[in-house]
């Protein structure tokens, strides 16, 4: 498994502007329902959806709106403190046991006496100094009599039925509040990380495993496509709210591969999303998805890097030659997930033989055919070897037509062998078709002899 952090903004390599889209979404409160990211196959769509979930995850439950404080707790009797020496028992003003000395009674009146006084201290307000009585009021006078109202002619159409009174409308529903991403959550990148991959149950349904806000769905087992059930399970995901963020994220790898029906269960959602549902989707060919479901998504196509770009990530990531570098970043045309299979399989270093092992051939003929072909079967997988044959043909050909243009040469640390067998262009370009056949051939479950299938690649039957 990869570590948290190998899925970040931060450690994917280039789609700049890509990778300063969610940020600034959630920054503005403006973070779409769905996102589709379109692009070739190892292109880096997969890391880049990752790194997205975690960043809509990390943004947290923001701050309430409006927030209701508590009652105060009951104040606590407060201590008389003792006069200073030389005072007598003179207690200042509003530090009495009264705490509502000097003001005015709770009800309007004037402040009562106290009860638990001594009676020399009960003071009575003096009789005569009582508030003279109000001045008689004078009396209204009368009101004229209302003029009398004419008389008008009765009407014969019935009378109006009463109208209904208007329905008030309804409430919408509160917008989504804002969160922003203030960076990454250790706690929510080691939960995303487990819940990839998905671990689906009998009808393509995943399990819930890592993070509880996110869901995965891409194809299950050895399918190629995406079931429906697996789509339409995604429509009870939408109807229960986030328990731990304020979104709910939805990952859909392979949106190309959906069938009509799934698309249909995908467009029922994508209508009426809830205010808390982000659905990702990932497609290597935009074509294939609905157009319905394309126009309610936010388009994001994700081009191949730079090959110099490439080749520097590769040196600084990886530590490799800058020789093999170039090699790997030519190899993969500008796609990282290529390139770091490149690499990581070894190919780069049994180019040298496989390229030895093919000019053999053209050395010495039809008697080295079946030596080649054995020798070529020892070096692993059949469709590398078939990948590494056609870039062998290219750069022939360029090396052939263009004999000053290095540059365009694939495999510049094999200049030597490149050079080494001179090569007819149309017996070269008749190689390629047999080898991009043999490709096909072998892509078959039942191929009954794959040496025997390069070897046809390798030589024409007439």
């Amino acid at each position: 498994m990869r570590p948290p952090e190998k899925h970040t903004f931060e450690t994917i390599w280039g789609h700049e502007a890509a990778r300063r889209l969610v940020p600034r979404l959630l920054a503005a409160g403006r973070l779409p329902h769905a996102i589709l990211l379109t692009g070739p196959d190892a292109i880096g769509k997969r890391s880049l959806a990752l790194a997205m979930a975690k960043a809509i995850l990390s943004a947290g439950k923001p701050p309430p709106e409006s927030r209701v404080d508590a009652p105060a707790p009951p104040a606590a009797k407060r201590k008389v403190p003792e006069p200073p020496p030389g005072e007598g028992d003179k207690v200042p003003e509003n530090q009495g046991g009264d705490l509502f000395a000097g003001e005015d009674d709770l009800f309007g009146g004037e402040a009562e006496p106290d009860l638990f006084a001594t009676p020399d201290e009960v003071t009575v307000p003096d009789a005569k100094a009582e508030e003279p009585p109000p001045a008689p009021e004078p009396e209204p006078k009368p009101k004229p009599p209302p003029p009398k109202a004419k008389k008008t002619k009765k009407s014969t159409r019935p009378a109006a039925a009463p109208s209904k009174p208007a329905k008030a409308p309804a409430a919408r529903p509160p917008a989504p509040r804002r969160a922003t991403f203030q960076g990454y959550d250790p706690r929510v990148c080691r939960l995303v990380e487990a819940s990839y991959p998905p671990d689906a149950d009998e009808e393509g349904r995943a399990r819930k495993v890592g993070h509880v806000d996110l869901t995965i769905v891409e194809p299950s087992g050895n399918r190629r496509g995406i079931l429906v059930n697996q789509v339409r399970y995604l429509q009870d995901i939408g109807s229960v709210q986030p328990v731990e963020g304020a979104y709910r994220v939805v990952l859909l790898f392979g949106a190309d591969a959906v069938t009509p029906e799934g698309g249909n269960s995908i467009l029922k959602l994508l209508e009426e999303p809830p205010s808390y549902l982000v659905l990702i989707l990932v497609a290597n060919q935009a074509a294939r998805v609905l157009p319905t479901i394309r126009s309610r998504c936010a388009e994001v196509p994700l081009e191949p890097l730079p090959e110099a770009l490439l080749a520097e990530k590769l040196r600084e990531e990886e530590g490799l030659e800058p020789s093999l570098a170039e090699v790997a970043a030519s190899l993969s045309e500008g796609r990282p997930g290529v390139a770091l299979a490149v690499v990581q399989s070894g190919l780069l270093e049994k180019r040298r033989r496989v390229f030895e092992a093919r000019l053999d051939v053209d050395r010495f003929g039809l008697e080295a055919l079946p030596a080649s072909a054995a020798r070529l079967d020892k070096e692993g997988a059949i469709n590398e070897t078939l990948w590494l044959l056609l870039s062998l043909v290219r750069d022939r050909l360029v090396r052939k037509l263009v004999p000053d243009r290095a540059d365009l040469v694939t495999h510049r640390d094999t200049l030597d062998l490149l050079d080494a067998v001179a090569a007819d262009p149309e017996m070269l370009d008749a190689e390629a078709e047999r080898l991009l056949e043999a490709y096909r051939v072998l892509l078959h479950p039942f191929v009954p002899n794959a040496r025997a299938a390069l070897q046809l690649a390798l030589w024409p039957e007439d």
